[in-house]
């Protein structure tokens, strides 16, 4: 009873709050009211979510994303039969679908075979794609070299020769030829070492890809190895697939990576696991792992527990 009158009174305090704030800020506070009832008493109401931006690389359209939104919204609402989730273009909490590095490197990585897991297959399977890209580097960097200095001797020698007559007031008929051919010889080089060093340069680009994933993987599957470091220095960078925000901006769901359908609903549930107030679970296949690497696409007994629990579901 006394937890009851609690719960009352604080509604009552949220409402006054709603009506003095809301007289400034209407959007906010009516945001801030339903978030604010929505901890009081969890999953009484569906929460709204929208769909705020979509990088057009990631090559989906708005109805498709939609489509797999609805199926990571079934497996939370179908177990329990109750509306946790609802589509309003105005809808409260706001999903992003962010290409940066994180879908450059499956990408890259895509186009050499490897999908990423986290998992050990996938680790074995990488380390094995990235030596082989670390030694046609170096093959192709030591092609490079050679062209590079057989430029700077030949440009060396064009100069000289160029210098001795340009001293002398100008060069034969001749030497002249002879010094065009060489400096039409020295562009040819020139486009050549471009065009090799581009090459390198996408090279390098997906080695870089392969070492921020084999990274990630040595890190999240505790594997007792050396981290890698990239051609040229390492980037550091994480190498999570989406993360869920609620601060006083509002609630966000941002999704940087996946490599299917089926991983991206998997990826969508568990933000909406944590959008319901749930905390990552021990158990390796449970939609709230904190790793993606399961292929259910159902609620394990720990995920359904964690529901009920959280949502007073009995």
């Amino acid at each position: 009873m006394k937890y009851s009158r609690v719960k009352f009174f604080a509604g009552i305090c949220a409402v006054l709050l709603f009506l003095w704030f809301g007289c400034y800020y209407r959007e906010d506070a009516g945001r801030f009211l339903r978030g604010f009832l929505n901890k009081l008493q969890p999953c009484q109401s569906p929460i709204t979510y929208s769909i705020a931006n979509i990088d057009p690389r990631f090559g989906l359209t708005e109805e498709e994303l939609l489509n797999d939104i609805k199926q990571a919204e079934k497996i939370w609402e179908s177990p329990v039969n109750k509306h946790l989730f609802e589509y309003s273009p105005e809808g409260d909490l706001k999903i992003n679908f962010i290409y940066d590095y994180r879908q450059k490197d499956t990408d890259a990585l895509r186009k050499i075979g490897v999908a990423i897991n986290d998992d050990r297959s996938t680790y074995d399977a990488l380390k094995v794609k990235y030596d082989l890209l670390v030694a046609s580097y170096n093959e192709e960097k030591a092609k490079l070299d050679i062209l590079i200095a057989a430029y700077n001797a030949d440009k060396n020698a064009f100069e000289k020769d160029n210098n001795y007559w340009s001293s002398r007031g100008g060069a034969p008929r001749t030497e002249y030829k002879l010094l065009e051919q060489k400096r039409i010889d020295l562009n040819n080089q020139v486009a050549v070492i471009n065009q090799t060093q581009n090459s390198l340069n996408g090279l390098v680009d997906t080695i870089n890809s392969a070492e921020i994933v084999l990274n990630k993987l040595i890190v999240i599957l505790n594997l007792q190895v050396s981290t890698y470091n990239t051609v040229g220095s390492s980037t550091g960078k994480e190498f999570s697939e989406g993360e869920y925000i609620n601060d006083a901006s509002g609630a966000v769901i941002n999704i940087f990576q996946f490599n299917d359908t089926n991983q991206l609903v998997r990826v969508l549930a568990h933000e909406f696991g944590h959008a319901l107030g749930l905390e990552h679970l021990d158990n390796p296949i449970a939609i709230m792992y904190y790793l993606n690497e399961g292929m259910n696409e159902k609620l394990t007994a720990d995920d359904l527990s964690a529901l009920k629990n959280e949502c007073g579901i009995k």
